[in-house]
């Protein structure tokens, strides 16, 4: 990897603004990252947040929608936003002498689109179709329906897009009322990667982005161990079983964030990984399957994703249950354990070539730690990770009472029974009295 240099300035106004200089690249990667998500919303309105993002692209007094697609891909560069549960950010990539022009034009759409209301009753219809989109694609839906199995009845388990009746219901009024309360400088992380220097971006921020001074910090949902897990099926006559397993899991600045990505890489991380080796490789059940995970401010999640034919849908399951419950008992092999981390660490490298994948940590870094995690510090946080953390770990996590299931196929919610939960330790987790509701210690929920 190239030598970098990672600099910080917080503005007056509580803008922050983080750069990585990389001398030995031609290009920049810049976002406007506003600290606000799905999560954020109220059930009233849902997708607000994915919605606004949408139509700060149909224009501003100084461009009209087309003008702004043109913008920067006449000049080679390329534009492009999206929404997560915590965050929407506005991001472009171009060549380094086009920097100035890519944040004129960011800004321009962050804080100044005109959000007309003929656009909002269009895009209305185009979120809708999206919505139906995921809906009907089964292994993107089984994604949606898990999130929501993790922490069902919360916004952090809800559909990103919200749902056909709230986006239906959606204004220009909503839209520009929820930009006003959120979209303020001191929610606001400028991140930018390649070949710049920080005073440069400096100055380009303090000439074009004026955002708002105040904002008010939204409350956050519901910790994930003070609610139950659910498991739900969503039968579908098709031709394969779509399946999700997992657990809810820790925040980004939780130290067993590192053994979780090891646990991770080890069990479904790639074609050596041992849920590949032995639900595809050994037994031909499956055709995909991977582990994956997120990270959010108090919260996260570990899940397990495979497709088969129904009538395999239960060994598979099992399968996988067994593997987690191997990690919980059975320690590591140093081998296997070395053998994890340096894949796990050669995949971090390659990906971080990318001067977007360089911005997306920058930003992420910040919002979610206030500082830089250098790389060789990540490594020594990967090599540092014992066969005696990961069985804790997994000991901790993968339990019965934790486990939130979600399927897409031809089967019925008698599936969930069939399932051989007891391939876990059971774990009753019940909630302090002063954090629930009498009555609603945790057990798990099927959603039919």
């Amino acid at each position: 990897m190239s030598k970098s240099q990672v600099k910080k300035t917080v503005m007056p106004d509580g803008l922050r603004v983080v750069t990585e200089t990389i001398p030995t690249h031609h290009s920049v990667a810049i976002g406007i990252w506003v600290d606000v998500g799905s999560r954020y919303e109220h059930d009233d309105i849902a997708g607000t947040s994915h919605f606004l993002e949408h139509m700060v692209f149909k224009g501003t007094p100084k461009r009209n929608a087309q003008e702004i697609a043109l913008f920067l891909e006449r000049l080679g560069g390329v534009l492009n936003a999206f929404t997560s549960r915590e965050h929407t950010c506005y991001h472009a990539r171009v060549l380094d002498e086009h920097l100035p022009q890519a944040v004129a034009l960011l800004s321009d759409i962050a804080t100044s689109a005109t959000l007309p209301a003929k656009e909002v009753v269009k895009e209305r219809n185009v979120i809708c179709e999206e919505i139906k989109d995921v809906h009907d694609t089964p292994h993107e839906h089984v994604h949606d329906m898990f999130t929501g199995s993790l922490w069902p009845g919360q916004a952090v388990g809800r559909p990103i897009m919200g749902s056909i009746d709230s986006v239906s219901r959606t204004t220009r009024a909503t839209l520009a009322s929820y930009r006003s309360e959120y979209y303020t400088a001191n929610r606001v992380v400028i991140a930018a990667s390649g070949s710049l220097t920080h005073d440069d971006v400096l100055r380009l921020v303090k000439k074009y982005v004026h955002f708002p001074k105040g904002g008010k910090t939204p409350v956050r949902a519901i910790s994930p161990d003070e609610i139950a897990t659910a498991r739900q099926v969503d039968s579908r006559d098709i031709k394969q079983t779509h399946v999700c397993l997992g657990v809810p899991t820790w925040g980004f600045a939780d130290k067993r964030r590192y053994p979780l990505l090891v646990a991770n890489n080890l069990l479904g991380g790639g074609m050596s990984s041992r849920l590949f080796q032995t639900v595809r490789e050994k037994r031909g059940l499956v055709y995909s399957i991977f582990a994956f995970h997120d990270f959010y401010c108090d919260a996260g999640h570990f899940g397990v994703y495979f497709a088969c034919d129904p009538k395999n849908t239960v060994r598979a399951t099992d399968l996988v249950l067994k593997e987690m419950s191997r990690l919980a008992t059975t320690p590591i092999s140093a081998t296997e354990l070395a053998d994890v981390k340096s894949q796990l660490k050669g995949n971090m490298i390659l990906g971080l070539e990318s001067t977007s994948a360089r911005m997306h940590r920058l930003a992420r870094h910040e919002l979610y730690l206030g500082r830089h995690i250098p790389v060789e510090e990540t490594m020594k946080e990967i090599d540092s990770v014992s066969a005696t953390q990961l069985m804790a770990l997994a000991r901790d996590a993968f339990v019965t009472n934790r486990q939130a299931l979600s399927v897409v196929g031809p089967l019925g919610n008698d599936l969930v029974g069939r399932i051989n939960w007891n391939l876990l330790r059971p774990k009753l987790v019940r909630i302090p009295v002063s954090k629930r509701s009498v009555g609603s210690e945790r057990k798990v929920r099927i959603i039919k």
